[in-house]
């Protein structure tokens, strides 16, 4: 499943290459899909999750068909936000695109700096029912580059610490805090891994593969992905690559840590491992948090993600709405009036409710109905609380290709014990160059 995830971010970065100059500028082939006159325009919308986040996106899109006569939207699931990116980049080259698409927010702006989505500036001007100003506003810093708003905030989350309040009972840790530092993770871990006969049948912890579970460790200790003018890069320092090495100390040498394998969201091995018991602790996304609740028969807690020396975590995980920009005028507006209804307050409301994932609107952070809902559900509440430790990654034109070898350093650690500072230098050496470019 790993060699899939990094197999998918490899190809959309050298689909970017094909991309280059291809940007605005609706093609002539696809003028075979403009609407009806007769009756609703229609459009072609993209979606990524699946699951409990799947079938709530398909419920606000028949909810938005369902509240008016205008615009029929046609949602098509496309596997997750990464595989959105890739076959959006070919159907662009191909001039069959579709009009609004949902993109992992760490990735989209690779397909801004390429001109290839819609600036969405003169439609927020000019609608006076659509207020901005109450976006939460680490949120809107990911969707700006160079002043000009690209994406609208959908699905944003953060890191959260799953645990068994069962397996935290039974080696005598408090199970409503039971570790506050990386130092005490790794403690817990130890006293949580079952070894019988020389192999792991209970492990004391598990991430999730993707890099952004790792950044909330090196951002914890004071490194960083690239230099404050983001001219260099810094993940071969000290502080950036303690965290990684943490880990492969965990897995290899005290083999409490499950091997992060990645793949399918809802078929994470380290997740499905969780939900049976096999796992004490998980570090995974708040928007995994119905799904978690839904499948674990043990009692589960919730609780910050641990710090080395404050705590981070990263603003920038989940995904953003952008209307292509080679999509027709007429679909383009239909596209707003579609993003603007599923980033509305009571969406964004139901959609916080049903799945985990934030509230993108202050309103909606403060709306009665949501704290009554923190009330009642205080797991949901644990990323908000959170947000004040939210960082987002750089908005630089070659992110992916960056991640990319963050991804490729992390999984040579991960999988064949390559040590953080050996596996980071070598990835810090290709983005030098990739900063070159």
């Amino acid at each position: 499943m790993k060699r899939t995830f990094i197999k998918s971010v490899i190809m959309a970065s050298s689909l970017v290459m094909l991309l280059a100059g291809c940007g605005q500028g609706a093609s002539s082939s696809i003028t075979s899909q403009q609407s009806n006159k007769q009756g609703p325009v229609q459009i072609e919308f993209w979606y990524g999750n699946s699951g409990v986040i799947g079938d709530t996106i398909k419920d606000l899109t028949e909810q938005f068909n369902q509240s008016q006569d205008e615009v029929k939207v046609n949602a098509v699931f496309q596997e997750s936000t990464n595989n959105i990116g890739k076959k959006l980049l070919t159907a662009i080259v191909g001039n069959a695109v579709p009009d609004v698409v949902q993109l992992n927010a760490r990735f989209w702006p690779s397909f801004a700096y390429n001109k290839a989505l819609l600036p969405l500036d003169p439609y927020i001007q000019k609608d006076p029912e659509f207020n901005y100003s109450d976006f939460v506003d680490s949120f809107v810093d990911n969707t700006l580059i160079e002043g000009k708003t690209y994406t609208l905030p959908f699905n944003r989350s953060t890191p959260i610490l799953y645990y068994n309040k069962d397996i935290v009972k039974e080696i005598g840790l408090d199970s409503e805090h039971p570790v506050s530092t990386w130092d005490e993770m790794m403690t817990a871990a130890k006293k949580a891994t079952v070894i019988k006969d020389g192999k792991t049948e209970r492990f004391g912890y598990a991430s999730l593969l993707p890099p952004l579970y790792y950044y909330s460790l090196m951002w914890s200790n004071g490194g960083d992905i690239l230099s404050p003018d983001q001219k260099d890069v810094v993940i071969d320092q000290a502080p950036a690559i303690q965290g990684l090495e943490m880990y492969r100390k965990m897995i290899y040498d005290d083999k409490t840590m499950m091997q992060p394998l990645g793949g399918n969201r809802d078929g994470d091995q380290e997740m499905i491992n969780f939900q049976n018991g096999k796992v004490a602790f998980l570090l995974a996304s708040t928007g995994d948090l119905n799904q978690i609740q839904n499948n674990v028969k043990f009692k589960l807690g919730v609780d910050f993600v641990p710090k080395f020396k404050e705590y981070a975590v990263p603003s920038t995980s989940g995904g953003n709405l952008a209307i292509v920009a080679k999509a027709p005028k007429e679909k383009q507006d239909a596209a707003w009036k579609f993003i603007k209804f599923l980033t509305d307050k009571q969406q964004t409301i139901y959609f916080a409710q049903h799945t985990g994932y934030m509230p993108i609107r202050k309103s909606a952070v403060k709306a009665p109905e949501m704290v009554k809902f923190y009330k009642e559900n205080p797991f949901f509440k644990i990323t908000v609380d959170q947000l004040p430790y939210g960082k987002g990654i750089p908005v630089v034109p070659n992110f992916e290709k960056i991640e990319t070898e963050i991804q490729n350093a992390l999984g040579k650690t991960y999988a064949e014990n390559v040590p953080a500072q050996e596996s980071m230098k070598e990835a810090a050496d290709k983005i030098r160059e990739l900063l070159k470019e």
